[in-house]
Protein backbone atom coordinates (compact mmCIF):
# COMPACT_ATOMS: atom_id res chain seq x y z
CA UNK A 1 0.00 0.00 0.00
CA UNK A 2 1.23 3.50 -0.56
CA UNK A 3 2.57 5.84 1.71
CA UNK A 4 3.92 9.76 2.56
CA UNK A 5 5.65 11.23 5.12
CA UNK A 6 4.65 9.10 8.43
CA UNK A 7 1.29 8.00 7.02
CA UNK A 8 0.61 4.32 5.59
CA UNK A 9 -2.94 4.64 3.24
CA UNK A 10 -5.28 2.21 3.99
CA UNK A 11 -7.90 2.68 1.62
CA UNK A 12 -8.91 5.34 -0.85
CA UNK A 13 -11.75 7.85 0.27
CA UNK A 14 -12.27 9.38 -2.74
CA UNK A 15 -10.63 10.91 -6.28
CA UNK A 16 -11.25 14.17 -8.30
CA UNK A 17 -9.62 15.59 -11.03
CA UNK A 18 -6.86 16.96 -9.47
CA UNK A 19 -6.34 14.28 -6.68
CA UNK A 20 -7.19 11.53 -4.34
CA UNK A 21 -8.42 11.64 -0.09
CA UNK A 22 -7.44 8.51 1.39
CA UNK A 23 -7.89 6.86 5.04
CA UNK A 24 -4.40 5.95 6.60
CA UNK A 25 -2.75 5.25 9.85
CA UNK A 26 0.20 7.53 11.50
CA UNK A 27 3.23 5.99 12.93
CA UNK A 28 1.09 5.81 16.37
CA UNK A 29 -1.65 3.86 14.29
CA UNK A 30 -3.40 7.09 14.87
CA UNK A 31 -6.44 6.87 11.69
CA UNK A 32 -6.07 10.10 9.28
CA UNK A 33 -7.72 11.54 6.23
CA UNK A 34 -4.34 12.75 3.70
CA UNK A 35 -5.28 14.85 0.75
CA UNK A 36 -2.82 14.02 -2.31
CA UNK A 37 -2.51 15.89 -5.17
CA UNK A 38 -1.82 13.77 -8.29
CA UNK A 39 -1.97 13.71 -12.39
CA UNK A 40 -1.36 16.59 -14.25
CA UNK A 41 -2.23 19.02 -11.26
CA UNK A 42 0.75 17.86 -9.18
CA UNK A 43 3.27 18.94 -11.74
CA UNK A 44 1.02 22.40 -13.00
CA UNK A 45 2.64 25.13 -10.42
CA UNK A 46 -0.59 27.30 -10.63
CA UNK A 47 -2.60 23.93 -8.73
CA UNK A 48 0.35 23.33 -6.52
CA UNK A 49 -0.20 26.90 -5.07
CA UNK A 50 -3.62 27.07 -4.92
CA UNK A 51 -3.69 23.53 -3.05
CA UNK A 52 -1.12 24.68 -0.62
CA UNK A 53 -3.32 27.97 -0.46
CA UNK A 54 -6.54 26.46 0.26
CA UNK A 55 -4.77 24.16 2.97
CA UNK A 56 -3.47 27.38 4.59
CA UNK A 57 -6.58 29.01 4.20
CA UNK A 58 -8.95 25.86 5.63
CA UNK A 59 -6.44 25.82 8.63
CA UNK A 60 -6.90 29.98 9.65
CA UNK A 61 -10.87 30.52 8.59
CA UNK A 62 -13.28 30.20 12.05
CA UNK A 63 -14.87 27.29 10.80
CA UNK A 64 -12.12 25.63 8.87
CA UNK A 65 -9.64 22.89 10.46
CA UNK A 66 -6.06 22.55 11.05
CA UNK A 67 -4.17 20.15 9.67
CA UNK A 68 -1.34 17.83 11.45
CA UNK A 69 1.12 17.15 8.65
CA UNK A 70 2.20 18.40 5.19
CA UNK A 71 4.61 18.50 2.72
CA UNK A 72 4.00 20.93 0.07
CA UNK A 73 7.24 20.54 -1.72
CA UNK A 74 7.31 16.95 -2.69
CA UNK A 75 6.80 15.49 -5.88
CA UNK A 76 2.84 15.33 -5.21
CA UNK A 77 2.00 17.45 -2.47
CA UNK A 78 -0.04 16.16 0.37
CA UNK A 79 -2.04 17.32 3.75
CA UNK A 80 -2.88 14.80 6.97
CA UNK A 81 -5.72 15.78 8.94
CA UNK A 82 -6.94 13.84 11.94
CA UNK A 83 -9.69 11.93 11.63
CA UNK A 84 -11.29 12.72 14.51
CA UNK A 85 -12.23 16.41 13.48
CA UNK A 86 -14.18 15.26 10.16
CA UNK A 87 -13.07 14.49 6.74
CA UNK A 88 -10.64 16.96 6.09
CA UNK A 89 -9.09 15.96 2.88
CA UNK A 90 -12.35 15.72 1.28
CA UNK A 91 -13.04 19.13 2.61
CA UNK A 92 -9.56 20.16 1.35
CA UNK A 93 -10.74 19.29 -2.51
CA UNK A 94 -14.13 20.75 -1.66
CA UNK A 95 -12.70 24.49 -1.16
CA UNK A 96 -10.76 23.64 -4.47
CA UNK A 97 -14.27 22.95 -6.20
CA UNK A 98 -13.28 19.15 -6.73
CA UNK A 99 -16.62 16.64 -5.51
CA UNK A 100 -14.95 13.08 -5.31
CA UNK A 101 -16.22 10.38 -6.65
CA UNK A 102 -15.86 6.83 -5.65
CA UNK A 103 -12.34 5.29 -6.05
CA UNK A 104 -13.06 3.31 -8.55
CA UNK A 105 -13.68 5.84 -10.74
CA UNK A 106 -10.06 6.79 -10.76
CA UNK A 107 -8.95 5.59 -13.80
CA UNK A 108 -12.02 7.74 -15.45
CA UNK A 109 -11.64 10.94 -13.35
CA UNK A 110 -7.82 11.68 -12.26
CA UNK A 111 -6.53 13.83 -15.29
CA UNK A 112 -2.93 11.62 -15.74
CA UNK A 113 0.01 12.82 -15.24
CA UNK A 114 0.98 13.69 -19.47
CA UNK A 115 -2.23 16.04 -19.47
CA UNK A 116 -2.77 19.69 -19.11
CA UNK A 117 -5.23 21.24 -16.69
CA UNK A 118 -7.12 24.31 -16.51
CA UNK A 119 -6.54 27.44 -14.84
CA UNK A 120 -6.94 26.90 -10.54
CA UNK A 121 -9.66 28.72 -8.10
CA UNK A 122 -8.48 32.15 -7.72
CA UNK A 123 -8.12 32.88 -4.37
CA UNK A 124 -9.37 36.42 -2.21
CA UNK A 125 -8.88 38.10 0.49
CA UNK A 126 -6.75 36.29 3.28
CA UNK A 127 -8.49 34.91 6.89
CA UNK A 128 -7.70 37.50 9.87
CA UNK A 129 -5.49 36.28 12.53
CA UNK A 130 -7.98 36.18 15.14
CA UNK A 131 -10.40 33.54 13.12
CA UNK A 132 -7.35 30.50 14.12
CA UNK A 133 -9.31 28.18 14.65
CA UNK A 134 -8.50 25.78 18.11
CA UNK A 135 -5.65 23.25 18.28
CA UNK A 136 -6.17 19.81 16.89
CA UNK A 137 -6.13 17.00 19.83
CA UNK A 138 -3.96 13.83 20.23
CA UNK A 139 -1.74 14.33 16.74
CA UNK A 140 1.88 14.87 16.49
CA UNK A 141 3.20 18.32 15.07
CA UNK A 142 5.08 17.97 11.30
CA UNK A 143 8.47 18.75 10.88
CA UNK A 144 9.03 22.87 11.29
CA UNK A 145 8.02 25.04 8.18
CA UNK A 146 10.05 27.86 8.70
CA UNK A 147 9.17 30.55 5.67
CA UNK A 148 6.12 32.93 7.00
CA UNK A 149 2.65 32.31 5.50
CA UNK A 150 0.13 34.65 3.36
CA UNK A 151 -3.04 32.78 4.30
CA UNK A 152 -5.30 32.87 1.86
CA UNK A 153 -9.05 32.10 1.09
CA UNK A 154 -10.14 29.84 -1.94
CA UNK A 155 -13.16 30.79 -4.30
CA UNK A 156 -15.87 28.53 -4.04
CA UNK A 157 -16.59 28.95 -7.60
CA UNK A 158 -13.75 27.53 -9.13
CA UNK A 159 -13.60 27.04 -13.12
CA UNK A 160 -14.62 23.30 -14.67
CA UNK A 161 -11.15 21.19 -15.32
CA UNK A 162 -11.18 20.24 -19.06
CA UNK A 163 -8.67 17.08 -20.18
CA UNK A 164 -8.29 18.74 -23.34
CA UNK A 165 -5.03 20.46 -23.43
CA UNK A 166 -4.60 24.06 -23.45
CA UNK A 167 -2.54 26.78 -22.29
CA UNK A 168 -1.88 26.92 -18.32
CA UNK A 169 -2.28 30.44 -17.05
CA UNK A 170 0.18 31.76 -14.70
CA UNK A 171 -0.37 30.94 -10.77
CA UNK A 172 -2.78 32.79 -9.01
CA UNK A 173 -0.24 33.71 -5.97
CA UNK A 174 3.01 32.77 -4.41
CA UNK A 175 2.57 30.39 -1.85
CA UNK A 176 3.88 29.85 1.37
CA UNK A 177 4.64 27.23 3.92
CA UNK A 178 2.01 25.69 5.84
CA UNK A 179 0.79 26.60 8.96
CA UNK A 180 2.06 24.71 12.08
CA UNK A 181 -0.84 23.36 14.19
CA UNK A 182 -1.33 23.77 17.92
CA UNK A 183 -1.65 21.43 20.51
CA UNK A 184 -3.61 22.53 24.25
CA UNK A 185 -2.83 19.74 25.87
CA UNK A 186 -0.84 20.55 29.63
CA UNK A 187 2.28 18.93 29.91
CA UNK A 188 5.11 19.19 32.36
CA UNK A 189 8.92 20.10 32.34
CA UNK A 190 12.22 18.56 34.22
CA UNK A 191 13.57 20.52 36.80
CA UNK A 192 17.08 19.69 35.82
CA UNK A 193 17.13 20.93 31.39
CA UNK A 194 18.68 18.38 29.13
CA UNK A 195 21.16 21.22 27.87
CA UNK A 196 22.72 21.48 31.65
CA UNK A 197 22.40 18.11 32.71
CA UNK A 198 26.18 16.65 32.87
CA UNK A 199 24.94 13.21 29.95
CA UNK A 200 23.31 15.13 27.44
CA UNK A 201 20.01 13.31 26.67
CA UNK A 202 19.44 14.29 23.68
CA UNK A 203 21.56 14.33 20.20
CA UNK A 204 20.76 15.40 16.91
CA UNK A 205 18.55 12.49 14.31
CA UNK A 206 21.43 13.13 11.94
CA UNK A 207 24.83 11.64 12.40
CA UNK A 208 27.39 14.53 13.78
CA UNK A 209 29.47 16.31 11.94
CA UNK A 210 33.21 16.33 12.36
CA UNK A 211 33.60 19.19 14.97
CA UNK A 212 36.45 19.51 16.08
CA UNK A 213 37.71 21.37 12.88
CA UNK A 214 34.65 23.52 12.96
CA UNK A 215 35.47 24.85 16.72
CA UNK A 216 39.22 25.82 16.08
CA UNK A 217 37.57 28.13 13.02
CA UNK A 218 34.89 29.38 14.90
CA UNK A 219 37.49 30.22 17.81
CA UNK A 220 39.43 31.88 14.77
CA UNK A 221 36.56 34.12 13.57
CA UNK A 222 36.11 35.19 17.20
CA UNK A 223 39.55 35.82 17.62
CA UNK A 224 39.54 37.74 14.36
CA UNK A 225 36.77 39.98 15.31
CA UNK A 226 38.16 40.41 18.79
CA UNK A 227 41.29 42.17 17.29
CA UNK A 228 39.02 43.21 14.50
CA UNK A 229 37.23 45.01 17.42
CA UNK A 230 40.34 46.37 18.97
CA UNK A 231 39.13 44.37 21.82
CA UNK A 232 41.74 41.47 23.06
CA UNK A 233 42.48 41.43 26.47
CA UNK A 234 46.30 40.54 27.86
CA UNK A 235 46.13 38.69 30.74
CA UNK A 236 49.22 38.55 32.72
CA UNK A 237 50.10 34.49 33.89
CA UNK A 238 51.39 35.66 37.00
CA UNK A 239 48.90 34.14 39.71
CA UNK A 240 45.81 36.27 38.48
CA UNK A 241 47.11 39.44 40.40
CA UNK A 242 47.50 41.28 37.39
CA UNK A 243 44.38 43.29 35.77
CA UNK A 244 43.77 42.81 32.13
CA UNK A 245 44.95 45.38 29.70
CA UNK A 246 43.27 46.52 26.70
CA UNK A 247 44.08 48.41 23.60
CA UNK A 248 41.83 51.34 22.46
CA UNK A 249 38.20 49.47 22.76
CA UNK A 250 36.64 49.35 26.17
CA UNK A 251 34.72 46.70 24.78
CA UNK A 252 35.28 43.15 26.74
CA UNK A 253 34.64 39.87 24.96
CA UNK A 254 31.43 37.73 25.83
CA UNK A 255 31.32 35.63 28.20
CA UNK A 256 30.27 32.64 25.72
CA UNK A 257 29.85 28.97 26.39
CA UNK A 258 33.32 27.02 27.29
CA UNK A 259 32.51 23.84 25.05
CA UNK A 260 32.40 23.35 21.72
CA UNK A 261 28.51 22.43 21.06
CA UNK A 262 27.64 19.55 19.56
CA UNK A 263 26.21 20.48 16.87
CA UNK A 264 25.98 24.46 16.41
CA UNK A 265 23.81 25.31 13.32
CA UNK A 266 24.35 25.56 9.47
CA UNK A 267 25.89 28.97 8.15
CA UNK A 268 25.12 30.94 6.78
CA UNK A 269 21.18 31.33 7.86
CA UNK A 270 18.91 31.06 4.83
CA UNK A 271 16.49 34.21 4.09
CA UNK A 272 13.26 33.59 5.99
CA UNK A 273 10.97 35.87 7.89
CA UNK A 274 9.26 35.15 11.92
CA UNK A 275 6.19 32.21 10.64
CA UNK A 276 3.24 34.32 11.33
CA UNK A 277 1.34 31.44 12.11
CA UNK A 278 2.97 30.39 15.30
CA UNK A 279 0.58 30.64 18.10
CA UNK A 280 0.76 33.70 20.65
CA UNK A 281 -0.84 34.06 24.08
CA UNK A 282 -4.40 34.73 24.55
CA UNK A 283 -6.77 36.41 26.33
CA UNK A 284 -8.31 33.27 27.87
CA UNK A 285 -4.91 31.66 28.15
CA UNK A 286 -4.40 30.96 31.89
CA UNK A 287 -0.38 33.01 32.34
CA UNK A 288 1.47 34.99 34.87
CA UNK A 289 4.15 37.60 33.79
CA UNK A 290 7.76 37.84 35.64
CA UNK A 291 10.23 39.95 35.81
CA UNK A 292 13.65 38.38 36.11
CA UNK A 293 16.85 40.22 36.96
CA UNK A 294 18.84 41.02 34.70
CA UNK A 295 16.87 40.20 31.40
CA UNK A 296 15.70 43.76 31.26
CA UNK A 297 12.28 42.63 29.69
CA UNK A 298 9.32 41.03 31.31
CA UNK A 299 8.79 37.27 30.57
CA UNK A 300 5.10 35.75 30.05
CA UNK A 301 4.44 32.33 31.02
CA UNK A 302 1.90 29.80 31.86
CA UNK A 303 1.14 29.15 35.52
CA UNK A 304 2.77 26.05 35.40
CA UNK A 305 5.95 27.19 34.51
CA UNK A 306 8.63 28.05 36.84
CA UNK A 307 11.62 30.22 36.25
CA UNK A 308 14.58 29.53 37.77
CA UNK A 309 18.09 31.53 38.03
CA UNK A 310 20.83 29.36 36.45
CA UNK A 311 24.05 31.46 36.16
CA UNK A 312 25.08 34.91 36.16
CA UNK A 313 28.06 37.24 35.45
CA UNK A 314 29.10 40.61 34.48
CA UNK A 315 27.15 41.47 31.29
CA UNK A 316 25.54 37.69 31.31
CA UNK A 317 22.40 36.07 33.07
CA UNK A 318 20.96 32.19 32.41
CA UNK A 319 17.42 31.11 33.28
CA UNK A 320 16.05 27.54 33.32
CA UNK A 321 12.51 27.93 32.21
CA UNK A 322 9.64 25.71 31.84
CA UNK A 323 7.19 23.06 34.14
CA UNK A 324 8.69 20.63 36.36
CA UNK A 325 8.00 17.19 34.56
CA UNK A 326 10.81 14.83 34.03
CA UNK A 327 11.69 12.88 31.23
CA UNK A 328 10.00 12.37 27.54
CA UNK A 329 7.58 14.96 29.68
CA UNK A 330 10.66 17.69 30.16
CA UNK A 331 9.39 20.78 28.47
CA UNK A 332 11.32 24.07 28.55
CA UNK A 333 14.96 25.22 28.30
CA UNK A 334 17.63 27.62 28.58
CA UNK A 335 16.65 31.59 28.11
CA UNK A 336 20.53 33.61 28.07
CA UNK A 337 20.75 37.51 27.92
CA UNK A 338 24.76 38.48 27.41
CA UNK A 339 26.30 41.84 25.94
CA UNK A 340 27.68 42.02 22.87
CA UNK A 341 30.68 43.75 22.54
CA UNK A 342 30.41 47.31 21.35
CA UNK A 343 29.75 48.34 18.31
CA UNK A 344 27.72 45.09 18.10
CA UNK A 345 28.94 43.95 14.43
CA UNK A 346 27.53 41.60 12.10
CA UNK A 347 30.68 39.66 12.53
CA UNK A 348 30.48 39.30 16.20
CA UNK A 349 26.98 38.24 15.44
CA UNK A 350 28.05 35.46 13.36
CA UNK A 351 30.62 34.50 15.68
CA UNK A 352 28.33 34.14 19.11
CA UNK A 353 25.83 32.23 17.11
CA UNK A 354 28.22 29.95 15.91
CA UNK A 355 29.72 28.32 19.67
CA UNK A 356 25.52 27.80 20.60
CA UNK A 357 24.03 24.21 20.27
CA UNK A 358 21.82 24.51 17.72
CA UNK A 359 21.63 20.74 16.79
CA UNK A 360 23.09 20.39 13.36
CA UNK A 361 20.07 21.98 11.94
CA UNK A 362 20.10 25.14 9.12
CA UNK A 363 19.51 28.87 11.08
CA UNK A 364 16.90 30.83 9.47
CA UNK A 365 17.24 34.42 9.34
CA UNK A 366 13.97 35.98 10.69
CA UNK A 367 15.08 39.76 10.45
CA UNK A 368 18.13 41.73 10.52
CA UNK A 369 19.47 40.82 13.86
CA UNK A 370 17.67 37.20 14.67
CA UNK A 371 18.00 33.85 13.45
CA UNK A 372 16.23 30.27 14.46
CA UNK A 373 16.19 27.41 14.06
CA UNK A 374 13.80 23.95 14.97
CA UNK A 375 13.84 20.60 14.47
CA UNK A 376 12.61 16.96 15.85
CA UNK A 377 15.12 15.63 18.05
CA UNK A 378 16.15 12.20 18.99
CA UNK A 379 16.08 11.27 22.68
CA UNK A 380 15.56 8.30 24.90
CA UNK A 381 13.85 6.38 22.40
CA UNK A 382 11.67 8.83 21.51
CA UNK A 383 11.25 12.20 19.65
CA UNK A 384 11.01 15.73 20.94
CA UNK A 385 11.07 19.34 19.14
CA UNK A 386 14.00 21.54 19.29
CA UNK A 387 13.91 25.19 19.22
CA UNK A 388 16.27 27.68 19.12
CA UNK A 389 16.09 31.66 18.56
CA UNK A 390 19.53 33.89 18.04
CA UNK A 391 18.54 37.52 18.54
CA UNK A 392 20.40 40.78 19.13
CA UNK A 393 18.39 44.01 20.45
CA UNK A 394 18.78 47.35 22.03
CA UNK A 395 18.73 48.01 25.54
CA UNK A 396 19.73 51.43 26.14
CA UNK A 397 18.58 54.56 24.92
CA UNK A 398 21.39 55.34 22.45
CA UNK A 399 19.45 52.97 20.30
CA UNK A 400 22.70 50.88 19.30
CA UNK A 401 22.48 46.87 19.36
CA UNK A 402 24.32 45.65 22.30
CA UNK A 403 23.24 42.50 23.69
CA UNK A 404 22.38 39.07 22.54
CA UNK A 405 19.33 36.55 23.40
CA UNK A 406 19.15 32.84 23.43
CA UNK A 407 16.26 30.60 23.91
CA UNK A 408 16.81 27.33 23.54
CA UNK A 409 13.90 24.62 24.65
CA UNK A 410 12.85 21.42 23.71
CA UNK A 411 9.78 19.54 24.32
CA UNK A 412 6.93 16.67 23.53
CA UNK A 413 6.27 17.16 19.80
CA UNK A 414 2.95 17.85 20.49
CA UNK A 415 3.60 20.34 22.73
CA UNK A 416 6.00 22.66 20.29
CA UNK A 417 3.10 25.12 20.22
CA UNK A 418 4.65 26.01 23.69
CA UNK A 419 7.41 27.26 22.54
CA UNK A 420 6.45 28.73 20.00
CA UNK A 421 4.07 30.85 21.92
CA UNK A 422 6.99 31.83 24.20
CA UNK A 423 9.37 32.65 21.83
CA UNK A 424 6.86 35.26 19.88
CA UNK A 425 5.64 36.85 23.25
CA UNK A 426 9.46 37.47 23.86
CA UNK A 427 10.26 38.97 20.31
CA UNK A 428 7.29 40.98 20.88
CA UNK A 429 8.38 42.59 24.05
CA UNK A 430 12.24 42.58 23.14
CA UNK A 431 11.27 43.56 19.15
CA UNK A 432 14.19 41.89 17.12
Amino acid sequence: MQSVGPYRFTEALGVCQVGTAWWAIDGHDRLATVAVLDGAAATDQPWREAFANAANALALTPDGQRYVDADLAAAKPWVAYPAEEGMGAQRLFQDLGMELQPAESAAEILIPATGTVTEPPQPVSAAPASGIPGPTSGAPLPWAMHAPMVPQQVSPAPQQMSPAPQQVSPAPQPVSPAPMPEHPQPVSVPPQEPFTAPARRIAPSAPPRHRTGRWIGIGALVLVVLAGAGGVAVWANSGGDKKPEHTASTSAPPLLPTTPPESPGVEPPKPGAWPTQWPKFKERDTVRTLNLDGLGFPVKVPTNWQCTLAGRAEGFVKYQCGTSATGAEALGGEVIVRDCPQPCTAQWQTAMRGVEEAWGTQWIRSGEYASYAEKILEADGGQRHGLIVVAYFRSGEDGAIDRQLVIRMTSPVPEAYQLRRFASYIRDVVVF
